[in-house]
């Protein structure tokens, strides 16, 4: 995912139980309740290959994730025709909503010039998306449970992180004479933005209606397993030049982590490289931190120097494609080596088998490529899939 191109690209159930999946598998008692991370445990389990579901927005196409479009990402069929589980982790975000049947835009991060900031309204219709019958978690859960009827038992329920929208301070991000009154009310009383406790109160309100959501939907193969910060960057005061009193988030976000590491679950983050606080991230709170290498559009920025920051900072790789890989797409062929130099990297600096991977590929990317009917984007497809199966970090265990 590259900053950069995607606003260029827009120059467009109790508490007790929420977040927790009602398990039904022989492993556990029926009607058992178990967390995605259970409380007291040490250590969280990790996601070895989690990929990005963009959905949401109106411009999206496909604009559903509905249960064919997850079935590739969910189990991959080999050469020799054994199917086996691909990806375990599915991250389900949006950061705009484009296109609209009403004609309007409304921004979900901080940096749109264009759109205001989404409200309440549009904060309350991205978590419908997200629990549409037969789309995103409820088509995943079930696609799950078809796989496990051809194949057997998946060693692990596949584990789903959730976008958590920016509270942009002001309605119109850029311009500071803009409302900060404009997000909605919670319990009678409307939020000013310009308040940090009133945009930490707008992200708990969220936070618990998804968990709410999940909790009723009573899920048996997926589970909660936190909550990813849309945007891609986080300003100190230091970072004057990058407006600061318009985001504020690096005092917001510790007060979110808390509160989610709370209810067990994770925050996790994908800045750029060379984007502001990916350095500092743990003071954040964050969890689980991917580094985007942006190689893929920026051929000149240092890999070697990128899978440096990466062993330096501890955190994890996002592997980045788009369709433009595609055979016959002007540049292709450049492009398929910057994307396997990326698999490349990763395995000559053992980052491969020991830091989690996530996987951009825009809208659509990877179901293109498993669609294509070409030789070259055949076994660029098995390529790939054979990396995520194969990565040696994976240890999955049946439950």
């Amino acid at each position: 995912m590259y900053g950069f191109f995607k606003t260029m690209a827009l120059a467009v159930v109790a508490a007790a139980t929420v977040g927790c999946a009602t398990v039904k598998r022989s492993a556990a008692p029926a009607g058992e309740k178990r967390c995605a991370w259970e409380k007291g445990r040490r250590e969280r389990p990790v996601t070895t290959d989690a990929v990005l579901c963009y959905g949401g927005s109106h411009h999206r196409t496909p604009f559903l994730w509905d249960g064919k479009r997850l079935a590739p990402y969910v189990t991959y069929t080999d050469e020799e025709g054994r199917e086996q589980w691909l990806f375990d982790g599915f991250i389900f975000l949006e950061f705009v909503d484009a296109s609209r049947p009403d004609g309007r835009t409304y921004a979900f991060e901080t940096g749109n010039r264009n759109a205001p900031a989404a409200g309440k309204e549009q904060w309350q219709e991205l978590i419908d998306y997200f629990f549409a019958e037969g789309n995103c978690i409820d088509a995943l859960d079930k696609s799950v449970a078809e796989a496990e009827r051809r194949i057997g038992r998946a060693p692990t329920r596949r584990r789903v992180v959730v976008m958590l929208p920016d509270p942009v301070i002001h309605r119109m991000y850029a311009d500071t004479t803009a409302t900060t009154v404009y997000w909605g009310e919670l319990d009678g009383r409307k939020l000013d933005f310009s308040r940090n406790e009133d945009r930490i109160a707008a992200c708990k309100w969220y936070i618990d209606s998804v968990r709410e959501r999940f909790a009723a939907g009573g899920y048996e193969h997926v589970e909660l397993a936190g909550f990813y910060w849309i945007r891609e960057i986080v300003t100190r005061p230091q970072d004057t030049e990058y407006s600061y009193h318009l985001t504020r988030s690096d005092i917001m976000l510790p007060h979110i982590a808390e509160y989610l590491h709370g209810l067990n679950c994770s925050l996790d983050w994908i800045p750029y490289y060379g984007s502001r606080g990916y350095d500092a991230w743990r003071s954040f709170g964050f969890d689980q931190v991917y580094l985007q290498p942006n190689y893929y559009w920026k051929p000149q920025n240092d890999m070697d120097d990128v899978f440096r920051r990466i062993g330096e900072l501890g955190v994890g790789l996002e592997l980045e494609f788009e369709p433009t890989l595609l055979a016959g797409r002007e540049g292709s062929e450049a492009f398929r080596e910057r994307f396997r130099a990326y698999m490349r990297h990763a395995k000559e600096t053992g980052v491969y088998g020991s830091r989690p991977i996530a996987y951009y590929h825009g809208t659509n990317g990877f179901y293109d490529l498993w669609a294509s009917p070409d030789a070259e984007d055949r076994e660029l497809f098995h390529e790939l899939c054979r990396f995520i199966v194969g990565n040696p970090l994976r240890g999955e265990r049946a439950e």
